[in-house]
């Protein structure tokens, strides 16, 4: 779902940018599409999860990397870190949608993992028809939107 995730957070930056106007859009929608990629750091055939094996390795993939607790806490380090809300806020959006996408999935996602294990998960199988469907649509609307808004 890697490119699904970066279409959809693409979609989230033009979005966001047209709404928060930020003085380095190019800047804010890297931050974002950063975010929109993170959460898979705890998968270890992600491209990010690969890099970061040690990571992939120790956790769960969909575990506590794809919870809100982590959202938070990652959000929050990045704040202290940059001392940029703007920022803050594109890597939130990115991560929030990348959480989103996967609840579509049968896969699923634990929202509050590791304290409920309960899943919020929907009917599309990643890497199959639906997926690819959608992917197409997010792009054909990341083509459109950002020639129109």
């Amino acid at each position: 779902m890697f490119k699904t995730h970066l279409a959809f957070g693409f979609l989230i930056a033009i979005i966001a940018i047209r709404f928060l106007n930020p003085a380095n859009q190019l800047l804010f929608a890297f931050i974002l599409l950063i975010g929109a990629a993170f959460p898979d750091i705890d998968h270890p055939k992600s491209r990010l999860g690969q890099m970061a094996w040690p990571i992939a390795r120790l956790f769960e993939h969909r575990g506590f990397f794809h919870s809100f607790f982590a959202i938070a806490i990652f959000t929050a380090l990045l704040f202290i870190i940059s001392n940029s809300m703007l920022y803050s806020i594109a890597f939130l959006l990115g991560y929030a949608s990348h959480i989103f996408a996967d609840t579509l999935t049968t896969a699923g996602i634990m929202p509050l993992h590791p304290l409920l294990k309960f899943k919020l998960r929907g009917a599309m199988r990643t890497g199959a028809f639906y997926e690819y469907s959608l992917f197409f649509v997010l792009i054909s609307v990341d083509i459109f939107l950002m020639f129109f808004l």
